[in-house]
């Protein structure tokens, strides 16, 4: 009957709704203990609820064929492929934990085997033990540790290596702008390679206690110095080669007095004298601060107590480079470039000189070849500048826009400067030790004449400090570069950007190393290349022969089809104090220039030019900055 044939349809339904009911309630209580699951910071496997463990048995009772299990082990190497791929993209781009934790949610929706939560994927430390110290909070991340990580990761540069050269630097760097939070890393740079990490503190103020910050980092120092490091069953002898720091940093390291006191030049036992600030006009040198004195505490003047480096037995004078970033750079041509602007009236230029210069300035934006980070600007910034725009400006651009513009006597001195910074950074040891003495003579010129030029207030602490940078490049036997603290200072700011929050920076900061070391995306490498291209102001080389080419095609079989400048088109840009011949610096007038066309493979190319306009033609000036050369 139809009121039988609507009963059976209703329990039919009824039996549907509920079969339906029961699926949810399996699925909610699957979903909630799922979403309760904390993470694993040491696997890469995803949850048991995510898997679909392949349960069912063919008719004679085996269990699956083996082409489902190749399926099945082929997914799960895509999906730790997958997983890999993504902590590589998250940690170089420096993607936020909340952010990829959406991204993960949206891929596992569309059935991707992933873990839930950021900390999983990236293996982030569950603690760091962060403990008080020295004022502060501290924690040491270990010397020995890091050595031998990048010593893995190039192990056909260290092979043949039996001596491990290490360089330290030790500096303070302010945290945020509105606090006084500041950061006091150790950093160790291995035969040159990039900067790690080996202990760190941060606090309101620097550490309290030099002993008690150190004290860590130099009883494995020690030990390593006496026992060496042991390198795939080798022990390969280890060795301190520089302590890079700016001068307050060396000033609570060596337990000396800091750059503005009367007895403060390292080097030598000079006496400043007051005119508003302490400076040092009357003696240039006088006799050495010697090693045996300084550990004997003789220097009552100099030393306000024992350094403990002394009693490892590290040499406090010569293991301590003068660093020329901050000395030159920051310091004398920074201090120049102010009394021009606004010194005494003896050396200050005038409004209409000033804005000839910057415009000179403005004129070079856009030219300066791809390997300079930062493109010319105006003196208007001058406070805001760089340690690398006022080293572009006394290698390449300065010699440029302050011909005609300053008085003969300023530029001739000038370019004592530039032309002693030039030979001291020069990567070529027989050129470094042909030219060595004649840059001594320009900076002890340089020095001697500065209160001439600009004033009996001229001559601070590092104006002082040229007459001693021979010095260290003779004592470590390199150039400026290998002694410098740039490559230091940009890693200081790599870990500035590691911190995204005020609270616990150096837990911050230790996961986000960790991080980067577990995706294996900081592949380290002492091997860089400069740029090579068609563009003006990429295409200028010196060959292995000095003979200057400019590139106009580029071939597929690493060659290219270059103008080579013939000798008669060189010039002097300047001769006095010297030629310029003499630091490979040339003129090139446009209307007179002879080409004639070769073809030069890549492996001839030796050295890149920076190639500016001036005066309807070219300056050419060699790049002797960091990576000046192809084919290291």
């Amino acid at each position: 009957s139809d009121d039988e044939d609507v009963a059976s349809e209703l329990e039919a339904l009824n039996s549907t709704v509920t079969r339906q009911e029961n699926v949810e309630v399996t699925q909610g209580i699957n979903s909630s203990t799922d979403e309760v699951a904390e993470y694993n910071p040491n696997t890469h496997d995803v949850s048991s609820s995510d898997k679909d463990p392949i349960s069912s048995e063919n008719d004679d009772g085996s269990l699956s064929s083996s082409l489902e299990e190749k399926d099945e082990n082929a997914s799960q190497d895509s999906s730790q492929e997958l997983e890999l791929d993504l902590a590589v993209w998250a940690t170089k781009n420096k993607c936020t934990r909340s952010a990829l934790n959406e991204l993960l949610a949206i891929l596992r929706k569309q059935g991707l085997r992933l873990p839930k939560d950021a900390r999983t994927l990236l293996r982030t430390p569950r603690t760091v033990d962060v403990v008080e110290k020295c004022g502060g909070n501290y924690f040491y991340m270990g010397l020995e540790n890091g050595v031998l990580k990048l010593i893995h990761q190039n192990v056909d540069y260290f092979a043949d290596l039996e001596q491990i050269q290490l360089t330290f630097n030790i500096d303070g760097v302010p945290l945020f702008k509105s606090t006084n939070v500041q950061l006091w890393p150790i950093l160790c740079s291995v035969q040159g390679f990039e900067p790690f990490v080996v202990s760190i503190f941060c606090g309101n103020h620097k550490p309290n206690s030099v002993e008690e910050y150190l004290n860590d980092f130099l009883m494995e120092l020690q030990e390593m110095l006496q026992n060496g490091i042991q390198v795939n069953e080798i022990i390969k002898q280890v060795e301190v080669f520089a302590f890079i720091c700016d001068a307050p940093a060396r000033a609570f390291v060596k337990c000396i007095k800091g750059h503005n006191a009367y007895y403060s030049c390292e080097r030598c036992v000079v006496k400043g004298t007051w005119n508003g600030r302490v400076v040092f006009n009357d003696e240039i040198t006088e006799a050495p601060r010697t090693e045996y004195g300084f550990q004997n505490s003789e220097y009552e003047n100099h030393q306000v107590g024992k350094s403990p480096l002394i009693d490892i037995g590290l040499s406090c004078i010569k293991l301590f480079s003068l660093d020329y970033m901050h000395l030159v750079c920051l310091g004398v041509v920074k201090r120049m470039l102010t009394f021009l602007k606004q010194g005494p009236r003896e050396c200050r230029l005038s409004y209409q000189q000033l804005t000839i210069i910057s415009e000179n300035l403005l004129n070079l934006n856009g030219k300066m070849p791809r390997e300079f980070a930062r493109q010319p600007r105006s003196t208007d910034y001058l406070d805001r500048w760089k340690a690398t725009e006022l080293r572009q400006f006394l290698l390449y651009t300065g010699p440029i826009v302050l011909k005609s513009v300053v008085s003969a006597n300023v530029y001739k001195h000038f370019l004592s400067l530039m032309i002693a910074i030039s030979i001291l950074l020069n990567s070529d040891e027989n050129v470094r030790s042909t030219y060595i003495g004649y840059a001594r003579d320009l900076l002890f010129y340089f020095v001697r004449n500065a209160k001439v030029v600009y004033g009996e207030t001229f001559c601070s602490y590092n104006v002082h400090a040229l007459c001693h940078l021979a010095d260290d490049v003779e004592n470590f036997g390199s150039s400026l570069n290998e002694i410098s603290a740039f490559p230091f200072e940009n890693y200081l700011q790599n870990l500035k950007k590691c911190v995204r929050k005020a609270q616990n920076p150096i837990a911050q900061i230790s996961k986000r190393i960790e991080e980067i070391e577990k995706s294996n995306c900081r592949r380290i490498s002492k091997r860089t290349h400069l740029q090579v291209g068609t563009r003006k102001k990429d295409s200028c080389f010196m060959l292995k022969n000095n003979r200057i080419v400019i590139i106009r095609e580029k071939r597929d079989d690493q060659k290219y089809v270059c103008d080579m400048i013939s000798r008669r088109s060189l010039t002097n840009f300047f001769t006095d104090p010297c030629d310029s011949s003499l630091i490979d610096v040339y003129f090139v007038p446009s209307r007179r220039v002879v080409y004639h066309r070769i073809l030069v493979e890549h492996l001839e190319l030796e050295r890149k030019i920076v190639y500016l306009p001036c005066d309807g033609g070219h300056v050419l000036i060699p790049m002797l900055h960091g990576i000046e050369r192809l084919c290291a």
